[in-house]
């Protein structure tokens, strides 16, 4: 899906520079979001320009923030980095796309990513919010010579969970293992995987059944390490993950058996080194019991201030 940051969602609507600030940084979110997808969210080259408060055009606004880094961030990003708009044009600017109030966007972030739906491609919006295009999908009519209408709903969203949910729903489920593993980092930001779990996998015929049995115990590792206050501690969301999925009787996780740990060669096929490496030895494990006995070890204790590493994925190793 090709994204494209709605730039008619700037209007002067902000009472403020903070009111615009907390938008703004919902279209970075946005952005980070679309990255965590292997996706790039396009932006026009004349945002800069747009009036964002009554009194200050979207440089000024960014400008007069006391956040240094902030500006700087930002600048780079709409002066060098983008990726923009006009780099990658796919419009003919003699034909007429206009949304159903008949505002013109044919040369618009709107109507480039609206040539893109009506040439076959998935093509999405992130606007600003509040605005007049806080709602979702937005209409777009491609008026012909010959004075027929073509129409397309593009999906708009305006905060980065209703991004992650769209992107989602775009999503292709893996095909292969190779497939599976290079969607992790995507699918997981908050946890870190260690190179070359694909060859754990060698051997294991490709089950979708697996796949999707490890994405749900994979999505609770993401959420635990989410689940800390700004002390480190865990939250009462994270102890509710703790208790359901690790602490019940026949948990999906648990730590190997006694007999697992005093078993060299277990022990050595469960001893990792993480990037700068450190030695990590991941006994704690989550469980998938059939079609066959498929086991995730990672990283534990689980801490705020240090990454979950998921060092294994595949078949499990003791078999009774």
């Amino acid at each position: 899906m090709d994204l494209f940051v709605n730039d008619l969602s700037l209007h002067g609507q902000f009472g403020d520079y903070q009111a615009f600030r907390r938008s703004l940084d919902d279209v970075l979110a946005c952005r980070t979001c679309a990255a965590n997808y292997q996706r790039t969210l396009r932006v026009p080259r004349s945002i800069i320009e747009r009036q964002v408060t009554p009194q200050a055009d979207f440089r000024q606004a960014v400008q007069a923030n006391r956040d240094r880094n902030f500006v700087m961030l930002i600048m780079e990003w709409l002066n060098k980095r983008g990726p923009f708009v006009e780099d990658d044009l796919l419009r003919n600017p003699n034909e007429y796309l206009a949304l159903s109030d008949d505002t013109l966007v044919t040369d618009e972030a709107i109507g480039e990513a609206a040539t893109r739906h009506f040439q076959g491609l998935s093509a999405g919006l992130i606007s600003f919010a509040p605005s007049t295009y806080q709602h979702t999908p937005i209409s777009v009519h491609w008026h012909h010579d010959d004075g027929s209408v073509e129409s397309c709903a593009l999906p708009n969203c305006c905060e980065p969970e209703q991004l992650q949910c769209l992107l989602e729903s775009y999503r292709q489920p893996p095909e292969s293992w190779n497939d599976f593993i290079a969607q992790l980092p995507g699918r997981f930001p908050h946890l870190t995987f260690l190179p070359g779990l694909e060859d754990y996998l060698k051997g294991t015929t490709f089950s979708p059944y697996l796949v999707e049995r490890s994405f749900v115990l994979l999505d609770v590792l993401n959420r635990l390490k989410t689940c800390f206050d700004a002390e480190g501690q865990r939250t009462a969301a994270g102890e509710e993950l703790i208790d359901n999925f690790f602490r019940r009787d026949k948990a999906l996780f648990s730590d190997s058996s006694d007999s697992e740990k005093n078993d060299p060669v277990f022990r050595n096929a469960m001893t990792f080194k993480d990037p700068d490496g450190h030695e990590l030895i991941c006994f704690w494990h989550g469980k998938v019991k059939r079609p066959i006995q498929f086991r995730i070890h990672f990283s534990y204790p689980i801490q705020s201030h240090t990454p979950l590493y998921v060092a294994y994925i595949g078949e499990k190793l003791t078999k009774k």
